[in-house]
């Protein structure tokens, strides 16, 4: 028995190093070093810690405005609460990505393993993953509660917390995948639609269940009680959080038990054998009707469905693109009141100030479109299939171009995003918002290709994750600075030219014809690559 479970965590182990690649990080270590490497890791470093300096700040003020408001108690449960909904979504993603999208299973069962093993080990990884995310949400809080209150009791609370709380996240979500790819198995279709259906079931019946428990309160309650009612970390937390101490780290030992119910349940329901069938049992004969197209629509075309058929890229790829502008509103929400807010909007149809908003706006575009990995990974995402680019009959400099396009209408659709934020949160004029979306694309064109002419030059076609064709890529870095340090500069030109009293037609005149010089460049750059 002692050997099956030490199997069992050694398969979790490389699942983990297949899926999380970044893990392999400590081999870079011990090889000769490499100056990309240690630009690439003194960058994230650094952005790593811009951010989690302010994540601590911004807990220090929220628990030093729920004690001048005598709800100290109630930050444990809002930092428990945040987590577990952070944890619910990042599981639910993972347990759709390696137990649907991953191929690795197709492997693991050509080897004399047991399916209920394969299964452990994944949902063992998923929970290994989830602690690192919990530790990194929860170490400012503890530290934080732990200093305010001085004394040890929120330690115990927090480590015995954390140690239940993933499991209790994932463990739901582990049955109704369980299930579904058992009844998957059984039907030989549908694998990933009855595993997203499955969680999407379990979520609304959660929200379901809350909206439903609290919608019998009484008139009688007031607001507070509704939101200690609605923010449940976990079941039973208001008797787990009167527990002595020591019977707080007792609970630990339930994190262990979990583990071992992990391995009856995939023995349960997945049983002896499992198979995987992506397609139906039976194969269908049709006839294929052949389209013809021009070069660049096909080419386009195909580059469309190669990223949008992987999810890697997706994720990737969209993420800074769609989750970026949101984070301004949302920062302005947190730390201004409707007061502050409604004079800031006063400000931006003010005369004298609203081309200071229009050069803020177009900061933002600017800076957020910079952070672009599609276009610094389009030659390395081909990865194996490269020598396909130098034989199909179309030139390399001109497929470079239309990556360059297909990259930036995905910028595009971000400058769009931004724009109707500007315009509906911070009522800019259309005027103004002509302008910014005029110049946003320009710097999104000349962004695309600089990220395309870099990965063009030395692309990264050696990878076993598709994610490593964007996370451990150094064009992807290079790219970033490069339109970070443009960027800077631009900011600096124009701010010379506002004090040395230049007009604001002549600012956008110089923004926009000098990126257009740099485009034409950098156009010129790739036409004369050497195929």
């Amino acid at each position: 028995m002692m050997y099956r479970w030490i199997k069992v965590f050694q398969l979790s182990k490389t699942i983990r190093k297949i899926h999380f690649s970044f893990l392999n990080f400590r081999y870079k270590l011990k090889e000769r070093p490499d100056t990309y490497v240690i630009v690439l890791t003194c960058f994230v470093l650094s952005i790593a810690g811009v951010f989690y300096y302010y994540y601590f700040q911004m807990l220090g003020q929220l628990y030093d405005g729920l004690s001048e408001l005598g709800l100290g108690d109630l930050f444990c449960r809002l930092a428990l609460f945040a987590a577990a909904m952070i944890l619910s979504i990042v599981s639910a993603f993972l347990l759709i990505n390696i137990f649907c999208f991953s191929k690795d299973i197709e492997h693991l069962l050509l080897f004399p393993v047991r399916p209920c093993d394969i299964f452990t080990g994944k949902y063992i990884t998923v929970i290994m993953f989830c602690y690192g995310i919990e530790l990194l949400l929860l170490l400012p809080a503890c530290i934080i509660q732990t200093q305010y209150m001085g004394d040890s009791s929120a330690v115990i609370t927090y480590i015995s917390a954390a140690a239940i709380l993933p499991h209790i996240v994932v463990f739901p979500l582990a049955v109704f995948v369980t299930i579904c790819l058992k009844i998957a198995m059984l039907l030989k279709r549908m694998r990933i639609m009855l595993a997203v259906t499955g969680i999407m079931v379990y979520f609304a019946g959660g929200l379901i269940g809350v909206l439903l428990s609290n919608g019998q309160t009484g008139a009688e309650r007031d607001l507070l009680n509704r939101v200690h009612d609605l923010i449940v970390p976990f079941p039973f937390y208001n008797s787990y959080i009167r527990f002595h101490p020591g019977l707080k780290l007792f609970c630990i030992i339930l994190a262990a038990v979990f583990i071992g119910v992990y391995y009856y349940l995939s023995h349960l329901v997945i049983g002896e054998k499992y198979a995987i069938y992506d397609k139906e049992g039976r194969i269908r004969l049709k006839a294929v009707k052949y389209n013809s197209s021009s070069k660049l629509r096909s080419y386009f075309k195909k580059e469309y469905q190669t990223f949008f058929r992987n999810p890697v890229y997706v994720i990737n790829g969209l993420f800074g693109i769609f989750i970026t502008p949101f984070l301004l509103p949302l920062s302005f929400r947190i730390s201004a009141d409707a007061e502050n807010i409604e004079q800031i909007r006063a400000l931006v149809s003010a005369p004298e100030f609203s081309f200071y908003a229009v050069l803020f706006a177009l900061a933002v575009i600017v800076l957020t479109s910079a952070i672009n990995v599609v276009a610094s990974s389009s030659f390395s995402r081909e990865g194996a299939s490269f020598w396909i680019m130098k034989i199909i009959p179309y030139s390399l400099k001109r497929q470079a171009f239309v990556k360059a396009l297909f990259s930036t209408s995905i910028s595009i659709m971000g400058i769009i995003i931004n724009c109707s934020i500007f315009k509906v949160y911070f009522n800019y004029s259309f005027i103004q918002i002509g302008i910014i979306s005029f110049v946003g694309i320009l710097f999104a064109v000349l962004w695309n290709l600089i990220g395309v002419f870099i990965d063009m030059k030395r692309p990264k076609l050696e990878w076993t994750n598709e994610a490593e064709a964007i996370k451990q890529n150094v064009n992807v870095v290079l790219s970033i600075l490069l339109c970070i340090a443009i960027s800077i500069g631009y900011f600096f030109a124009a701010a010379k030219m506002l004090q040395n009293g230049f007009a604001a037609g002549g600012i956008i005149t110089f923004l926009s014809c000098s990126v257009c010089i740099l485009i034409l460049l950098v156009c010129k750059g790739i036409a004369s690559h050497q195929e």
